[in-house]
């Protein structure tokens, strides 16, 4: 929870950030959106003219707005190919509900639309991305497969392999897993779906109105006024938007990273505020006792469920018009 000052400072600078993310400044918006700025370092201290430069240097170029139409789009390609994921790397205890697939497969696939439309929109190039099922597994290497680029006469296979993650807006990790030498290129994309974007979508498009909810009303199982409420309970669908908040290759596992020691009245925490590399547990102890701590803390999700695992935080990410231009070089 912020303190009073970091409260009064959120509540200051969020006028600014509600009207660049088009949503409303209520008294939640601070909470979901400016904070998370800060207490995930992107921003490293609680400074106007620091988060103005970010605003205007890193965010503003970087943000890519989704419509309607561009949801249906995906979230048609999404029932197509979700059953083709569910079969290809997961064991039975990984297996998940076929809607929690789809919602997920939605998530994924709004991330790579939007650097879809980055890369259309700052350098005209032009991309097919591998949301056709029965092509799956040609493409599982890059998720930026077909390029055409200006002076190609046809979509061609791109030179670099690209994986694009994608996290929510409070995401602090570009985590990577054990899968760090399977791309050349790692993509961080924030996308604001939150967990209720499918409910919003499917109330959008008349879903609960004109078919679960009026056939319920017709069998006499609910009223009309119970109806309309369950259909008030759920989120109105606003158009989404999608931070592409860097890039980062790896070139070598060695892992680096700056925190501070904290001193409580029982434990003595580690806080791990920034790294990149190969975490590993033995890393983890090994910093432990050189800060002599009792608990390592990773900021702001604790720990990791399982290591090794490559993480970059994510101001260690390349995210300017000419780091990005290195890399469309090469495609």
């Amino acid at each position: 929870m912020p303190n009073r000052k970091e409260e009064e400072f959120y509540k200051k600078i969020s006028p600014k950030l509600s009207e660049v993310l088009k949503l409303d400044n209520n008294d939640d918006f601070y909470k979901n959106y400016t904070s998370k700025i800060f207490s995930s370092y992107e921003i490293p201290n609680l400074d106007e003219d620091l988060f103005d430069e970010w605003l205007e240097n890193r965010l503003k170029p970087n943000l890519i707005f989704i419509d309607f139409k561009e949801y249906l789009k995906v979230a048609i390609e999404a029932l197509e190919t979700y059953n083709d994921i569910a079969s290809t790397d997961f064991g039975s205890s990984r297996k998940r509900d076929e809607a929690q697939l789809w919602a997920d497969k939605i998530r994924g696939y709004l991330a790579e639309k939007a650097f879809e439309k980055k890369i259309l929109k700052d350098f005209n190039i032009e991309c097919k991305l591998p949301h056709e099922s029965g092509h799956l597994k040609d493409y599982l290497d890059s998720d930026i497969p077909l390029i055409k680029k200006t002076g190609d006469k046809d979509f061609r296979k791109s030179k670099i392999k690209t994986s694009i993650k994608m996290t929510k807006w409070s995401g602090t990790w570009l985590d990577l897993g054990t899968q760090y030498s399977h791309s050349d290129i790692y993509v961080q994309i924030k996308v604001n779906t939150g967990t209720n974007h499918l409910m919003s979508f499917l109330k959008k498009i008349g879903f609960f109105e004109n078919i679960l909810l009026k056939k319920g009303v017709e069998m006499k199982l609910i009223s009309d006024e119970l109806k309309d409420k369950l259909i008030n309970k759920i989120q109105n669908f606003d158009n989404l938007f999608a931070y592409i908040a860097g890039f980062k290759k790896v070139n070598d596992t060695k892992f680096i990273h700056e925190g501070e020691l904290k001193i409580g009245r029982k434990w003595k925490k580690y806080h791990i505020k920034s790294a990149e590399g190969l975490l590993t547990q033995n890393i983890l102890d090994d910093i432990k006792n050189k800060k002599n701590a009792d608990k390592i803390f990773i900021n702001p999700i604790e720990k990791f469920t399982t290591y090794p695992r490559y993480i970059i935080h994510n101001n260690k990410l390349k995210y300017k018009l000419e780091d990005w231009q290195e890399i469309i070089d090469q495609y």
